[in-house]
């Protein structure tokens, strides 16, 4: 801060909720802080990890620990976060997310220029170079998840990597949930994430809902995020793909639910149950 004047990082915490990171979670910190002061604050919301990767941690300034006795879930942990932030923005970004603070600085001047955006991200790539799918794509609907799981369908899916990406920042449908850029006050308008999504379509539930109420999302092509992916729910496949369809079906029923008569709905629900099981064991071999 000079001459009363807060500099741009300086109004952003960063949240992290960290499940069995390993050593991503201090390599995410040290990207975000950079070498040059200042930095945002940051906030690591642990469920309950046994790989140490907390204690990796060296002690820093404006980093706060808050270790949780159970597995609260990615949008129960942005909550409790929420609560004691006091700054403009906040960071919601994965453990195994890479940003650096040029790159930061350049989403909060996006949020500053659109005072109507609740959020926005640039494009996830993974470590080696590709962009990841869902780094850009739509709000799902029922015929762009059929879209996307049925081979050979001609319907459009919920993923967009496979477009041109925009030359400059545009308002969008939908962003990765990887590396998310927040107004604060838009996230306490809408009350959170919604704690009855786990894990999965949490991200997609809050965008749905900042849109309802009169907010937008934006994305910035010439900001890229590199995200690693998966490197804590590899150890628990099982739960995790669960978890995804039992997400899936509350998404539909919250956001999709218009005009879908009761039949096209059991069987929508025995869809979702019969993918689950059949991907099983295939996630059981994986283990």
């Amino acid at each position: 801060m000079t001459g009363g004047t807060v500099t741009p990082l300086a109004r952003v915490t960063a949240v992290i909720v960290n499940y069995n990171s390993g050593p991503w979670l201090e390599r995410c910190i040290n990207q975000l802080r950079g070498r040059n002061r200042p930095h945002p604050s940051v906030i690591v919301i642990d469920n309950a990890s046994t790989d140490g990767s907390i204690e990796r941690l060296p002690a820093l300034e404006d980093l706060v620990v808050r270790r949780a006795r159970r597995n609260l879930g990615f949008g129960r942990g942005v909550n409790q976060a929420l609560r004691s932030i006091a700054t403009e923005y906040l960071l919601v970004i994965n453990p195994d997310c890479l940003i650096v603070p040029d790159a930061l600085l350049r989403l909060v001047d996006e949020l500053d220029r659109h005072p109507q955006a609740a959020l926005v991200s640039g494009r996830v790539f993974d470590m080696s170079g590709n962009e990841q799918r869902g780094s850009r794509r739509r709000l799902p609907t029922r015929e762009q998840v059929l879209g996307e799981v049925l081979p050979f369908s001609r319907r459009p899916g919920i993923d967009l990597t496979g477009e041109p990406a925009p030359v400059e920042a545009v308002e969008v449908e939908a962003v990765s949930g990887a590396c998310m850029l927040i107004r604060t006050r838009a996230l306490q308008e809408v009350g959170g994430f919604d704690p009855a999504f786990h894990m999965h379509f949490e991200d997609l539930d809050l965008m749905a809902r900042f849109r309802e109420a009169g907010w937008s999302i934006r994305l910035d092509p010439g900001v890229i995020v590199s995200h690693a992916g998966g490197v804590s729910s590899r150890q628990r496949a099982v739960g995790v793909m669960l978890a995804k369809h039992r997400s899936l079906w509350r998404y539909l029923n919250k956001h999709c639910a218009d005009d879908w008569s009761l039949w096209s709905r059991w069987l929508w629900k025995t869809a979702i149950v019969a993918h689950a099981m059949l991907r099983l064991p295939l996630e059981l071999l994986k283990r």
